[in-house]
């Protein structure tokens, strides 16, 4: 595998650095020809004879091309709902009744909850009326919906989905990419090649410091000429003359790259917040729903025991079924929602209106 260095030495300047690439870049060796013009290489290709890469992708295999762009407001959804029948810290009664309940306080806020949203298109529709049925089983959204809640919440796929609300495109094996109509020189486009669940700011700061470098070295900007069009105060319009052109007599693109890296860095910064909140969102939502029926572990414990209660009367969750432990339910020191304040709540268990639902700041 080349290093850093030698693919920058054989010309190739702009390509990310190798641990930001989830195919390591190899430098083209093509065999010798004469009049050919310029050899194609499989550079960043995703393979075949298509010239597909990530500057032109093959718009089969990106996978957010339509984004869920409700997914933060999905999210609190199904967390608020998630709470129905379950006691906040302190208090003595369930925070919702009913889903009826629950619904009534969302109706409030609509806009905050999605309840505003548009319809469904015609495919969610046929898809709502059981197209994809299994006999015997259900429909294939159901099926779904089931098999999402035994696994853990994926980040990558939150994030993917959020990115690309942004315009930001990427392909089956997680690499941003240049869609249908885009382009490379474009905030959407500029991160091409890169894979998002290994960015943070510092990926971007990064390549800002490099370009910034060699607009100050070879095309003698000041400070405050790259601040400004880091700001959007300046752009290329405002460097015209042979002194930063290119051979070609173009004005160099280093300039609207270095703005549009600095519009994709603050762009991806608000994607991972959002992410991370509907991560936070969904994984309270999962444990929430878990843990339904019963106030046995309202505590907080991952055991019975931990709840605060005892094994003598009543049920508890034994491996998908129920383990009868003698007598009725609650009749001995079982922990419930009654003494759910003095179990574990007190211990730190928290809830997921924490992270952002109405209800926790009334």
């Amino acid at each position: 595998m080349a290093t850093d260095q030698e693919i920058r030495d054989a010309g190739f300047k702009y390509v990310p650095q190798q641990k930001y690439l989830l195919n390591p870049f190899q430098l083209p060796t093509p065999d010798p020809v004469t009049d050919q013009g310029i050899v194609a290489t499989n550079a960043f290709a995703g393979g075949g004879g298509d010239n597909f890469s990530v500057y032109n992708a093959d718009p089969n295999t990106i996978s957010n091309m339509n984004p869920n762009r409700y997914a933060l407001q999905d999210a609190r959804y199904d967390n608020e709902l998630s709470y129905v029948g379950k006691t906040l810290s302190g208090d003595s009664s369930p925070l919702y009744n009913t889903d009826t309940a629950a619904m009534k306080h969302m109706g409030m806020y609509p806009d905050y909850y999605g309840l505003d949203k548009p319809p469904p298109s015609k495919i969610e529709e046929l898809l709502s009326k059981g197209i994809g049925f299994i006999p015997g089983v259900g429909t294939l959204s159901r099926i779904a919906d089931f098999a999402s809640g035994l696994l853990p919440v994926n980040r990558r796929a939150i994030m993917e989905n959020q990115l690309g609300t942004t315009g930001v495109m990427v392909d089956n094996i997680g690499r941003i990419v240049v869609g249908p109509g885009g382009s490379y020189n474009t905030p959407e486009g500029i991160m091409a090649g890169y894979n998002p669940s290994k960015m943070t700011d510092k990926t971007f700061t990064d390549r800002i410091s490099n370009v910034s470098e060699t607009l100050a070295d070879k095309y003698g900007l000041t400070t405050d000429q790259i601040s400004g069009i880091l700001s959007g105060e300046l752009d290329e319009d405002d460097f015209t003359g042979s002194k930063y052109s290119l051979p070609s007599g173009k004005t160099t693109n280093l300039i609207t790259n270095l703005r549009n890296l600095e519009i994709a860095r603050k762009n991806f910064g608000n994607v991972t917040d959002t992410t991370n909140t509907i991560f936070n969102l969904k994984t309270d939502t999962k444990s929430n729903n878990q843990n339904q029926g019963g106030g046995t572990y309202i505590g907080g414990g991952a055991s019975l025991q931990d709840a605060g209660g005892t094994y003598d009367g009543g049920y508890h969750g034994a491996e998908g079924g129920f383990e009868h432990t003698g007598g009725n339910q609650n009749g001995g020191g079982g922990a419930s929602y009654g003494n759910a304040a003095e179990t574990g709540a007190k211990d730190g268990f928290g809830y997921g209106l924490k992270y952002g639902g109405l209800v926790s700041i009334l």
